[in-house]
């Protein structure tokens, strides 16, 4: 099936309502839309308005004029709808007439083109006339025409306040803070400086030493000398609670001996929670393991943990004494050491510090008081001295700890240099996909430079984008780009599978598009020639395809035939009613859910 039609003149700006299938041109003045987005006549304040060159119909001055046979002028739109919901006769005599007894009135045209109207901003006070031809031109770079703000924050200003409005009163303009350099929301800025700044300057809640605010949380933890801390031996039993920090070198000293008991204990538990046995028989220092080791619980963990800290504390506090009293040494083994802590009966003796305990266990202090000895010289290898019945316990578990720590660090190695690999290997597949898309596009480019202006569009998954039309979620689609020649016109096609405006939901809509190509500067501008759009039918049977065709011819005083100023010409020129999707829908124009579109470019 092949059809040849006119060129109409009318211009096609979305809203407009055509006859099925006249080709449109895509792009207009933008006043004048009525109800529905239909397009009518102009709306604009005219300097001189005559009469005459009143729509009857929507009382505007005429867009498009059309006349009929009896003499009467009309905007094209306006008339192509009443004739479409009349019984065709004209609204002013009442004589019959048919759409295609109406022919363009271009001296008209001409004559209220060159009409001087106001700006439609002269409320806001621009005080520019202009003629309407040249009125959109105007009012693409109107400083009165109000527009939102681009950094969305409600206001909606005039163009020639917008630049100041970014600079100094916009709440959701970025502001740089003079101290980190960090970006920050004008609106937030209060904020960020008073709580968030990091290099921000604040004061130390306890001592009030002045530092910077991301010092703060290390100064809590280990310099404030008036924060409140916990005694290291809190976990073994310390009920001191929290005291300053400038008073726990007091507190250890003051407290040394309740501290070495609370490790006693801690030491008991452990050799209870292990089961590790030893005797009085044995030499100094060994012992005997279960031969089943039970893994240390979570608890037991924090236990050692704070037993680890609360012997280097002892240690530390050792050596203070030690400098400060010389003939302090260690107790040599007897019958309180800690060898004998254990009773016969297999329980620990609790032992309770020296304030308040003096009558129930003042036998037992003198015993240990005649067992201590006095030097000049502080040794742990001293004659007799036995070694703490736990040590090598300790030692192993410390090894054990080690030695989880040296694989954890072999762990995070492997993790680290995995993380490398995975950064490099998304490196090499962004630059494989950036190949990739680059080879395509050379494809394509390749494919549409030789196929002579004879180009088939096969618009696969076609249900899909079908269904993301009608949700309104991609509207239209373009082909890749194609040339009429070897070097000659770019073009690609647009289709939009839902319809547009008065043909969404019942037809495909099909429209060319002129492109920016390598050779424009040695063609003829404007484009003169024909376009043949095809939908192939893809019935199986040779004998049974009707395809659909319709040649567009070129009208070179159409914007949607010049030379492109963009990259893609936003003004398209086809058919709104190309196909009724009732036909489409269920034949074999689709097959395995491929439409084929097919455009002929012929070029004189």
């Amino acid at each position: 099936m092949t059809s040849e039609r006119p060129l109409s003149s009318g211009l096609y700006d979305y809203g407009s309502e055509q006859r099925h299938s006249s080709p449109v041109s895509s792009g207009s003045f933008t006043s004048g839309e009525g109800l529905g987005g239909r397009e009518e006549g102009y709306d604009y304040e005219f300097i001189v308005r005559d009469e005459k060159y009143d729509c009857p119909i929507c009382l505007l001055v005429l867009r498009e004029p059309q006349q009929t046979t009896c003499g009467h002028r009309f905007c094209k739109n306006c008339i192509t709808k009443w004739l479409k919901e009349s019984d065709q006769r004209c609204p002013i005599d009442n004589m019959p007439i048919t759409e295609s007894q109406l022919f363009p009135d271009n001296f008209a045209k001409r004559e209220i083109l060159g009409l001087s109207v106001k700006c439609p901003n002269s409320k806001e006070g621009c005080q520019v006339i202009e003629t309407l031809k040249n009125i959109q031109r105007h009012l693409d770079d109107c400083q009165f025409v109000p527009i939102p703000c681009p950094n969305k924050c409600s206001h909606i200003l005039l163009r020639r306040d917008i630049e100041d409005h970014l600079a100094r009163t916009c709440h959701k303009r970025s502001v740089i803070c003079q101290q980190c350099k960090s970006k920050v929301l004008a609106e937030d800025f209060q904020t960020h400086e008073a709580d968030l700044c990091p290099l921000a300057m604040v004061q130390c809640p306890h001592c009030s030493t002045e530092l910077m605010r991301e010092q703060l949380q290390r100064h809590f933890d280990h310099d404030c000398m008036r924060r409140a801390v916990a005694c290291v031996y809190t976990k073994l039993g310390c009920t001191a609670g929290k005291i300053p920090r400038s008073d726990m070198g007091k507190h250890l000293q003051e407290n040394l001996h309740h501290h070495m008991q609370l490790m006693c204990h801690a030491l008991i538990s452990i050799n209870r929670r292990f089961s590790i046995t030893h005797t009085n028989h044995l030499t100094p220092g060994t012992h005997s393991l279960p031969d089943r080791t039970e893994s240390p619980s979570t608890e037991d963990r924090q236990m050692m943990e704070s037993l680890g800290n609360g012997l280097t504390t002892l240690n530390q506090l050792s050596v203070l004494q030690l400098s400060e009293n010389p003939s302090f040494v260690m107790p040599q083994a007897g019958p309180h050491s800690l060898d004998s802590i254990y009773t016969p009966e297999g329980n620990p003796r609790h032992v309770r510090g020296a304030q308040g305990a003096d009558e129930r266990f003042g036998s037992e202090r003198t015993q240990i008081d005649t067992e201590l000895t006095y030097t000049s010289t502080p040794s742990n290898h001293l004659e007799g001295f036995p070694r703490v019945p736990y040590d090598d316990e300790f030692q192993s578990l410390k090894s054990q700890n080690l030695s989880q720590d040296e694989s954890l660090a072999r762990h995070e190695l492997w993790l680290l240099d995995m993380k490398h690999t995975a950064e490099n290997h998304e490196k090499t597949n962004k630059f494989l996909v950036q190949k990739i898309r680059y080879l395509e596009s050379a494809v394509n480019e390749f494919e549409g430079r030789n196929c002579n202006g004879v180009y088939f569009w096969r618009i696969k998954s076609y249900s899909k984008f079908r269904n993301e039309a009608e949700s309104g979620e991609v509207t239209a689609i373009h082909s890749p780009a194609f040339y009429s020649s070897c070097f000659g016109y770019k073009i690609c096609i647009r289709a939009n599978l839902n319809g547009v405006d008065s043909a969404r939901g019942t037809h495909l809509s099909i429209f060319v598009h002129f492109m920016q190509g390598e050779f424009d500067d040695i063609l003829e501008w404007p484009f003169s020639g024909r376009i043949m759009l095809s939908v192939l039918d893809q019935n199986p049977t040779c004998e049974l395809r009707s395809h659909v065709m319709e040649t567009l011819v070129a009208k070179p005083t159409l914007a949607a035939f010049q030379r492109p100023t963009t990259p893609r010409n936003h003004k398209g020129f086809g058919y709104m009613e190309f196909l009724p999707l009732s036909v489409l829908d269920n034949s074999t124009y689709i097959r395995n859910d491929t439409l084929i579109i097919k455009a002929q470019i012929v070029s004189t």
